[in-house]
This record gives structure tokens, C-alpha cells and sequence, in this order.
């Protein structure tokens, strides 16, 4: 493993080393720095061309069709208009973002097109078909887009092609607010070097790249790390190519701040600063180690504060230009250390010295804040505490995502959603209204669309919407569900509710095609089920039994696997002598499959275990082998995407290395985040129905612990897992899958026949 990174060479010409220079002072005071980029507004020429760079990029030849031009903002918002004549489209926008919507929505509503993360559906027609004049205003400022922790649990190792194939789904899907926090690991070192801080001990402050999100929210330090050199290297120049895209088509992007953490060397170079030691979720973690704490300055630390957050921001903007909104999350799960009998006069103060360690880096910016802090502890941040962190703060210069407000009723009793109707729409500062979906990056069906077909609407037209900007999609892992994301960034260009009885046939021909009528009816029945079941939004957390520790107790499945989904998803295989060619079509069918019968393999887990406490063993090793033999099934079927791979997952991570121990440091850190994620608490929280990760790892775990049952053997589920995880993986070979539809009958026919 990779344990110790290579000593940092900053070069004086870099565009941010010149506060390297001033290491040997106690103060962060950083030389004259190069001239700083400026972006500025895109011109007419870069909105064009960077939406036309998408258009050539997804539609080839086609896009010469587009006639491209640019309008003024209609009142600060966003704006398009577009007609068809002749086999011509005609364009105009606002932005390289919403000429790339405008086209999008076209081509979705009048030819049947798709462009997702999965693939694509572009049947494109020879002509494309006349559409009178139309003008949509976008009723938000921003339409925001990602969560912090999609850093760690989907983009951890991407490289530019992926990410540039992101941007083009950002740009069709109408995403002009997305977090961008790439590249910021090279800032701060430079930063913690001029402070004065060793290279040992920014190592121990590290993290490994899968942790970075949470590390930068405060929750961690010194864990699966440090970052290798050449990560943060690679990383930085990402940025910059993230960076320049973003603003070329007019996105505004959200960069990193100082939120007020520091390595624990600082104290060696201030003894007298005041600092605070922080453990995550003290409550909750009960086994996390005290070598991961963290350390946040003291607000009355003025001085520090303003000085780390302007030198941080000076450097940024001298590596990468211009930005106006700071991303810094001051309390995110964490324990707020004020005194009891001056709690809102030290949150006052909090508020204040974040906010003035942004604007001491940039006198026009703006703090962009979670509420998830707000809704994780709702019982201290009671209306007077959030309005106490707010009041030092103009209006106009601080942006609160609140994003939980798809939280379903079970888990309502612990958090607190909609916490823009609790905290009086956050007390008349700017905020964006959206919804988190998915946590751990889970891959299963899940998702209210009935809530974000309508609560979007809603809250816009209250009369308590207070200074409403925005609206936001934050999930903390991507790349699944493509329906839900389909449907909640329309829900953003739109002022009035979507009718789903008309939404979800349109979205079916744009993914599938068109399809015969009888054909069409099965594919109705199926939604409506569906939307009676996965996509009712009954469930929060999405994770089968057999993805969970193996138990001698498993604990009930938090998937939606049950008889009206089963049921959806046998209409949805009966459409396969039409659609069965169709890639998204096959990809939503393997999921569908997958997740229906691995309700069928948490029932034979449950058969199993009780057989067993039964004293019938002929019988538990009939229901484990059952399970087990369907977990392999189920991984063979998700073989045949390759985006449900863990091989993917993991060369991914290769990508990164320079040599082997670097290679086999990053096969491990990209396995630790999706199983035990570090400590037990978190353990299978980030869990995926992916090829690999089925047979390899939770097929395998089972098979160790059954085995280990029948036979009175002991078993350490830590000693298995930790060896798993510290062994190079070498994947097994996958069950072949010759024929997908004949699979998906035959396992559909099994799982009825299940006792």
C-alpha cells in the first residue's frame, strides 16, 4: 500500500506557489500573486460554440441542423426560445446551458430521444419535424446540481472523458449551479506549507481520495490516506479543464472555502489559538477512532480565520480564476461547541468569522451552506439557534441548499425535512429547494415521483417561499435511476406540476421508442405498479438483506421487492419481443430482474437461518445454496453492463497510479468506500448491485458464514472483510449469460415457485 507521498515540488512559476514563500512566517501572508484569470460573462461566440462542442459531441453530423443564437436573460433567469421549419431547428438562449436545454427538450418531445448516463436513444428522424415558435423562462435563478459526497461515492476516480461526458448531461439536462470541488487538495497545501506546516503533518491530516468528501466537510481526518502526489497533481489539472468548461457555457460553478478546519500540526505554529477537538456523530459511531478527529479554529480567532480563508481563496483564484460562490460546511454532522449559556451569541459569531474569512478573499462572494445541518439535528438548531448563525450575514451574500426534502415519513421521526417551512424560509436569505434522492450511492429502484412531479411547483407558488432562488437535485451518489433525474430536472424548467399521466409515457417512447399498442398498454400497466411500489417513495434507504452482514437474524429488506413490483416487472419483460434491442430498455430490465429476485434471495437467507435454528440442516444448507446460486444469477445478469461492474469501478482507480504499490493502494481505498466504508457503523451503507461485488464479496460473505455455521467452525465477520479488502482483488469468473430475456423468464419462474 501507498503509505507515504512524495515530497511536494512547487515550482515559483506554478500560478499559486508564490505564498509558498512565505513558509518561515507564523502568518499566512501570501506574495503578490500572477494575474488573476478572469472569465467574466461568456460571450455570444463561447456560448454558441460551447453549445455546439455538446451538440457535435452527442449528435455528430446532426448538429449542423441547429441554428444557434444568443438572448439576453429574461429578468435574471434563464431563457430559450426555439422553432422548426424545413428540417431546421432554430435556437436561441441565454447561455450555452440553456441552448443546449432548449435543443434537449426538443428532441425528447418530438423524436423520441434519450441522453443519459447509461446510454443513449437517438433514433434520430431524416428530417427533423416542424415545432411553431416557443419561449421558456426558467422560473429559478439557479438549477443546482450534485451533493459533496458524489465526490467520494460516484466521481472519486474520474478522469476528463468522464467527466466531460457529465458536463454535456449537465448541459442538455439544464444544470447551470453545479458544486465544483475538484483540485482543491493542491490549494491547501500550498496554503498549510506557507503556514508553516511539515509535509509529515499535512500527511496525517490526509485522507484517501474515496474520503475526500468528508474531510473537506470536517467529519475526518487521517484515514486510508494520505493522497498521493501525483493524484493532486492529476486532480489540479481537472479542474482546470472542469472549470473552463463550466463557465464556458455559463454554468456557475460552486468552489471550496475555508470552513474553519485545520490539521492538527497548527497547533505546534499557534499554542494560543483556541481550537476545538470534534469527533463524527459522537452519538452514533461508537467505534470510530479518536485518530480521526478534527480540529476547528475558535470563531473569536478572527484574525486566523480571515487570513487562511483569504490566503485559500487568493490561491485558487490565482490557479484557476474567478468564482463567486463558496461552498463551506461548518457543522455538517457534527456536535456544535458553543456554550450552553452563550449559544447564540457564539453561533452568531461562527456565522460572522466564516463569512469574513470568504469575503477577506473575495469582497463579492457568497457563502453557499447544506441545511442538511439543520435537518441531521434538528433538536438544537431550533429556530432561534439558525437564526443566531444567520444574522451577521447580508442576505444576498449567503445561498442555503436545502436538499432533504424527499424524506420519507419513516425517517421523519429522527430527521427533520423541509426545513425551509421550519426555519421560516431561512430567515430571508437566498435559498434553492431540493431533494437528495439517494444516500451511499445505492443503485437500487427507489425514488417519490409523485413528490417531484408536484413539491417543486408547490413551494415555488407559496406565499412562504421567502427569498426562494433555486432548485436542486443533491444526491450523494449518480448514475442510477435515470427516471427520477429525467423527471427532477424538468421539474426545474417548469413553473406548473408535471402530470405523470402523461409524463411517464412521453419519458418511455424518448427512452424505449415507439412501440406497438399492445405493447404500449403492458408498458402503462408496468409504470403504474411501479409507481405503486419502487417509485412510490415509501423507501429512504435502498439495500437488500443480502447486502447488509450476514446475521443469524437478517434484518428486513429496505428495498421494494414485494408481489405489485414483481408484478411491474413481468409486465415490463412481457415487452420484450419488441423492445428487446433496445439498450435501455435491456439495462432497466436487468435491474428490474435483479432487484426482484433478490427479494427471492432474501427470503431463501431468511429460510435458511431458520432451518438452521430449526436443527434441520438438510434444509439450511438447501435454502443457503438457493440464495447463494441466485446471488450468482443476479450478478451474471448486472455483468452485462458495464457500468455495473466493480472491475470498472476499480480501473477507474487505476487510472490514477503511477506505479504498483500506488495501484494496490487505490484498489483497496476504492473497495473500503462501498463495503465497510471504514468502521462497522457504516459498514455496507455505500452497498451496490454490482457485477463483482455480488458473487465476489456478498455471495462470498454469505458462503463464509453458512459455512462456518453448519460446520460449528468460528468466524470473524471483521477478519474476513479486512482480508478481503487488504488482497489485491482478483475478480472471479462471472456466470455467462447468453440470452437476457430468457434469463429474466426463467428466474422470474423460480422465484414464484419460492416456498
Amino acid at each position: 500500500m501507498w503509505t507515504r507521498r512524495k515530497f511536494i515540488e512547487l515550482s515559483c512559476a506554478s500560478a499559486g506557489a508564490a505564498i509558498v514563500t512565505q513558509a518561515a512566517e507564523a502568518s499566512v501572508s501570501p506574495a503578490p500573486a500572477p494575474p488573476r484569470r478572469k472569465p467574466g460573462k461568456p460571450s455570444a461566440e463561447t456560448a454558441i460554440s460551447s453549445c455546439r462542442g455538446v451538440l457535435e459531441r452527442q449528435l455528430g453530423a446532426r448538429a449542423a441542423d441547429f441554428d444557434l443564437k444568443l438572448l439576453p436573460l429574461a429578468e435574471g433567469n434563464e431563457v430559450y426560445e426555439l422553432s422548426s421549419s424545413g428540417g431546421r431547428v432554430t435556437v436561441a438562449g441565454s447561455s450555452g446551458v440553456s441552448l443546449c436545454r432548449a435543443i434537449y427538450s426538443y428532441l425528447r418531445q418530438y423524436c423520441n430521444v434519450m441522453i443519459t448516463w447509461s446510454g443513449r436513444n437517438l433514433a434520430l428522424p431524416p428530417s427533423f419535424p416542424e415545432v411553431a415558435h416557443q419561449r421558456v423562462v426558467c422560473p429559478y435563478k439557479f438549477v443546482q446540481y450534485l451533493n459533496p459526497c458524489t465526490y467520494g461515492y460516484t466521481m472519486a476516480f474520474w478522469d476528463w472523458p468522464r467527466w466531460e461526458r457529465e458536463l454535456d448531461w449537465m448541459a442538455l439536462h439544464g444544470i447551470t449551479m453545479p458544486l465544483a470541488l475538484e483540485g482543491q487538495e493542491a490549494i491547501w497545501n500550498r496554503v498549510w506549507l506557507a503556514l508553516g506546516l511539515t509535509q509529515p503533518e499535512i500527511d496525517t491530516f490526509s485522507v484517501g481520495p474515496a474520503h475526500l468528501p468528508w474531510h473537506r466537510m470536517g467529519n475526518i481526518n487521517n484515514l486510508a490516506g494520505p493522497l498521493p502526489q501525483h493524484f493532486i497533481d492529476e486532480k489540479r489539472l481537472l479542474q482546470h479543464k472542469i472549470l473552463d468548461r463550466m463557465r464556458e457555457l455559463g454554468m456557475k460553478p460552486v468552489a471550496p472555502a475555508f470552513a474553519g478546519f485545520v490539521p492538527q500540526g497548527f497547533k505546534r505554529l499557534h499554542p494560543e489559538a483556541d481550537t476545538f477537538t470534534l469527533l463524527w456523530l459522537p452519538e452514533e459511531f461508537k467505534t470510530i477512532p479518536r485518530s480521526t478527529r478534527t480540529f476547528i479554529l475558535h470563531p473569536a480567532q478572527q484574525g486566523l480565520y480571515r487570513q487562511i480563508g483569504k490566503a485559500f481563496i487568493d490561491a485558487y483564484k490565482a490557479e484557476y480564476g474567478e468564482v463567486q460562490y463558496y461552498l463551506a460546511d461548518t457543522f455538517n454532522e457534527l456536535a456544535v461547541p458553543v456554550r450552553p449559556d452563550h449559544r447564540f451569541e457564539d453561533l452568531e459569531l461562527f456565522g460572522r468569522t466564516v463569512f469574513e474569512s470568504i469575503q477577506a478573499g473575495d469582497p463579492n462572494g457568497t457563502w453557499v451552506m447544506q441545511a442538511w445541518t439543520f435537518v441531521y439535528d434538528a433538536a438544537f438548531w431550533n429556530n432561534d439557534s439558525v437564526e443566531a448563525l444567520l444574522r451577521g450575514i447580508p442576505n444576498d451574500r449567503m445561498l442555503i441548499i436545502d436538499y432533504a426534502n424527499d424524506l420519507t415519513p419513516a425517517v421523519q421521526g429522527k430527521y427533520s425535512p423541509s426545513q425551509w417551512k421550519v426555519q421560516k424560509a431561512f430567515f430571508g436569505k437566498q435559498w434553492i429547494n431540493g431533494m437528495a434522492h439517494t444516500f451511499g450511492g445505492n443503485n437500487n429502484l427507489k425514488g417519490n415521483l409523485k413528490l417531484m412531479a408536484s413539491e417543486p411547483a408547490a413551494v415555488l407558488a407559496s406565499p412562504d417561499r421567502g427569498n426562494l432562488v433555486g432548485w436542486g437535485m443533491c444526491p450523494e451518489g449518480i448514475e442510477t435511476n435515470e427516471v427520477v433525474y429525467e423527471l427532477m430536472t424538468d421539474a426545474g424548467w417548469q413553473t406548473e406540476p408535471i402530470d405523470l399521466a402523461t409524463w411517464i409515457p412521453a419519458y418511455c417512447r424518448s427512452r424505449y421508442g415507439l412501440c406497438p399498442p399492445a405493447t404500449e398498454q403492458a408498458m402503462a400497466q408496468a409504470w403504474t405498479l411501479l409507481l405503486q411500489s419502487a417509485y412510490s417513495g415509501h423507501i429512504w434507504m435502498t439495500k437488500q438483506a443480502w447486502q447488509g452482514e450476514p446475521s443469524a437474524h437478517p434484518v428486513a429488506a429496505s428495498i421494494d421487492s414485494g408481489p405489485t413490483f414483481v408484478r411491474a416487472v413481468e409486465l415490463f419483460l412481457s415487452c420484450a419481443p419488441v423492445l428487446g434491442q433496445n439498450q435501455l430498455y435491456r439495462n432497466d430490465l436487468i435491474e428490474m430482474i435483479a432487484q426482484a429476485v433478490g427479494g427471492g434471495v432474501d427470503k431463501a437467507l431468511a429460510l435458511a437461518v431458520q432451518a438452521g435454528d430449526a436443527r434441520q440442516p438438510e434444509l439450511a444448507v438447501l435454502e443457503a445454496d438457493r440464495a447463494i446460486a441466485w446471488m450468482r444469477r443476479i450478478d451474471g445478469l448486472v455483468n452485462l453492463r458495464a457500468d455495473r461492474r466493480l472491475e470498472t469501478w476499480i480501473a477507474s482507480s487505476a487510472l490514477y497510479a503511477q506505479a504498483p504499490d500506488e495501484a494496490a493502494f487505490y484498489d483497496e481505498n476504492a473497495r473500503l468506500l462501498i463495503t465497510t466504508w471504514g468502521w462497522p457503523e457504516l459498514s455496507d451503507y455505500a452497498s451496490r448491485v454490482w457485477s463483482g461485488l455480488i458473487r465476489d464479496y456478498y455471495a462470498a460473505r454469505w458462503q463464509a458464514w453458512f459455512s462456518a455455521r453448519h460446520t460449528g467452525a468460528s468466524f470473524s465477520l471483521d477478519l474476513w472483510q479486512q482480508t478481503w479488502l487488504s488482497s489485491p482483488y482478483r475478480p472471479s469468473k462471472p456466470l455467462e449469460v447468453p440470452d437476457l430475456i430468457a434469463e429474466s423468464h426463467a428466474l422470474l419462474t423460480e422465484l414464484q415457485h419460492l416456498s
